[in-house]
């Protein structure tokens, strides 16, 4: 497991990208995590839906070479799998707007979560209060209500 770290959320999203960034696949992703109200992934793009607008939320990784049962460890609220597909061989978090060097955890974007090379992932993401403060900028002055954990193991396992 690697973090918790804060991470900066803009325009209610937050993504995973390969490198090269694929940017006109995130309106076209968007639009499809919207149907299950967290997260979808395709070909080198993931994107997840926050609940807050703008600001800093936590976030947790655990990698795996095999296949992770669903965390049971926190009062999880939402908890949606989904594929991912590496061309790159790397993939990583990335902030809509960019990370805020000030005041995020930079190693949470340095994390290659296809940390296999290139190929198929599974990847899970748990989110909890995500209903705190809909659409509401989270302030540095109060303590973060959004807290997410994304599981990542290649799908051949």
């Amino acid at each position: 497991m690697k973090g918790p770290y804060r991470f900066s959320v803009a325009e209610n999203q937050f993504h995973v990208l390969g490198d090269g960034d694929p940017g006109y696949l995130k309106n076209r992703t968007i639009t499809e995590a919207g149907n299950d109200g967290l997260v979808a992934g395709g070909k080198d793009h993931a994107v997840a839906i926050a609940g807050i607008s703008a600001g800093t939320a936590m976030i947790g990784f655990d990698l795996s070479p095999s296949r992770l049962a669903p965390d049971t460890s926190q009062p999880w609220e939402d908890v949606v799998e989904f594929g991912y597909a590496s061309t790159t061989g790397t993939a990583h978090l990335s902030a809509c707007m960019g990370p805020d060097e000030e005041t995020d955890d930079m190693e949470a974007y340095e994390i290659d979560l296809a940390f296999a090379g290139p190929g198929d992932y599974r990847m899970r993401l748990h989110a909890r209060g995500r209903a705190i403060n809909p659409d509401g900028v989270q302030e540095e002055s109060e303590p973060i209500a959004e807290h997410y954990l994304l599981q990542v193991w290649p799908a051949t396992v």
